[in-house]
């Protein structure tokens, strides 16, 4: 029989017990040397920041000096930054003070806006009860306007219509009265050719006695006793080749018994100046008779009643119809009848403005100082800088614009719609050619 070997039990506990404390004491050894290493290395590392304290603790010493300084430096500011804060703390104090008055004046004002907006508000109510009630107002007067725009509307085209048949009626006389208007202004052209002096039956009133050239006068043998008056104008003329040749025009400045001087206005040729023994002529003067003039038409720069005054103070007379007797007549526009009456009657016939070379005229009116001014439209008769000296010089005013107060308004070319205006305000309006005699002053 078999035996089989068993080990015994206490050796089995004394072999775990041995492995047991050899593993115990392995442990135990490792654990030794692993806090000798740490402990080593907590050395090394202790000893280093040993060294860097020390460098440190070194820098520290050399800054205690600049430290001291820094710390002086704070303390001076730290002393006047107390003395700035007391300052800050009396001016604050001060500024509290204005503060609460200023607040005290705030606040009354305010009292006194609340006052005013309360009083505005009740009579904003009011105001908008009162718009309300002229809304409605207005709402039926804007019914009312539609009513009466509809009717208008209609009486517009009814007149549209109108109208238009007007101007087809008026389309059909235009034509035959463009046919007559030609016709007779071919004939007024005709009957007032006579300005041009060469054609012009010229008749000697007189003579130059002496011409002084370099002075621009001259000497005529006409004065007082011819019943010569200071502004007559005369066409001075010559007889050449059985023909008269005008030669210029002058002006009496200055009027003596039997003898006057002119001023020379006017040289048709340089070349041909004025001498001895040339003629004068003005329709208008007659030194043995009175001429007689009669005005008919309407005038463009002066009414009717101005030129028979412009006549008279040159010495003729105005009669109010054309007779055998008359000597002139001054033909305005529509003046058809007259011209027909003047040609049949062999009356001599002149134009306004033929009129006006032979006629002494001078604004009526006299500008007196305070007098406001207006001038408007082109000033060719005269340059418009020496009616204003006149106008100054007189101690008047010159306006800009046509308005209330303005007492006079002289006129030139291309002003009607200033014409207008002044008669609507009722200013006197003049024309600029009635201030002619400064351009020869």
């Amino acid at each position: 029989m078999d035996q089989t070997y068993r080990t015994p039990g206490w050796l089995t506990g004394l072999l775990i017990v041995f492995a047991f404390a050899t593993a115990l004491t392995f442990g135990l050894f490792l654990y030794k040397h692993a806090e000798e290493a740490a402990m080593a290395e907590r050395y090394h590392r202790l000893k280093n920041e040993k060294t860097a304290l020390g460098n440190q603790k070194n820098a520290l010493e050399a800054q205690v000096p600049l430290a001291d300084t820094a710390i002086r430096v704070r303390d001076d500011k730290l002393s006047e930054l107390k003395s700035d804060r007391d300052t800050a703390d009396e001016d604050i104090k001060r500024l509290l003070g204005e503060h609460e008055l200023a607040m005290k004046a705030t606040a009354e004002a305010y009292d006194k806006e609340g006052k005013t907006f309360a009083t505005l508000l009740e009579d904003a109510k009011r105001r908008r009860l009162e718009v309300g009630q002229q809304e409605e107002a207005a709402l039926v007067a804007e019914r009312d306007y539609d009513d009466r725009r509809s009717k208008a509307r209609d009486g517009i085209e009814k007149t549209a219509t109108e109208i238009e048949g007007i101007r087809r009626d008026t389309r059909r006389q235009n034509a035959g009265l463009e046919t007559r208007i030609k016709e007779l202004s071919d004939r007024v052209s005709q009957l007032t050719q006579q300005r041009e002096l060469n054609n012009r039956d010229l008749k000697s009133d007189g003579q130059i006695l002496a011409a002084r050239a370099t002075d621009g006068f001259v000497v005529i043998d006409r004065g007082h006793q011819h019943n010569l008056r200071k502004g007559t104008r005369f066409v001075v003329f010559n007889r050449r080749g059985g023909r008269n040749t005008a030669k210029g025009a002058v002006e009496v400045v200055n009027v003596d018994a039997r003898t006057a001087t002119a001023r020379v206005s006017e040289e048709f040729d340089g070349n041909d100046p004025l001498v001895p023994g040339d003629h004068v002529h003005n329709p208008v003067f007659d030194p043995a008779a009175v001429k007689t003039f009669v005005i008919a038409g309407d005038f463009e720069r002066f009414s009717r009643d101005e030129l028979a005054r412009f006549i008279s103070e040159s010495g003729g007379n105005v009669a109010p119809a054309l007779t055998t007797s008359s000597d002139y007549l001054i033909a305005g526009d529509r003046a058809d009848a007259a011209l027909t009456q003047a040609s049949k009657l062999g009356v001599s016939i002149l134009s306004e403005d033929q009129l006006l070379e032979f006629v002494r005229y001078r604004p009526e009116f006299a500008v007196r100082a305070g007098m406001i001014v207006v001038l408007a439209g082109k000033f060719t008769a005269v340059s418009k800088g020496k009616v204003e000296d006149f106008i100054e010089d007189a101690g008047a005013t010159i306006g800009g614009d046509i308005e209330s107060g303005v007492q006079v308004v002289i006129v030139g070319e291309g002003a009607e719609d200033e014409v207008a205006q002044a008669r609507l305000l009722g200013v006197t309006v003049i024309d600029h050619s009635q201030f002619a005699h400064l351009a020869r002053d």
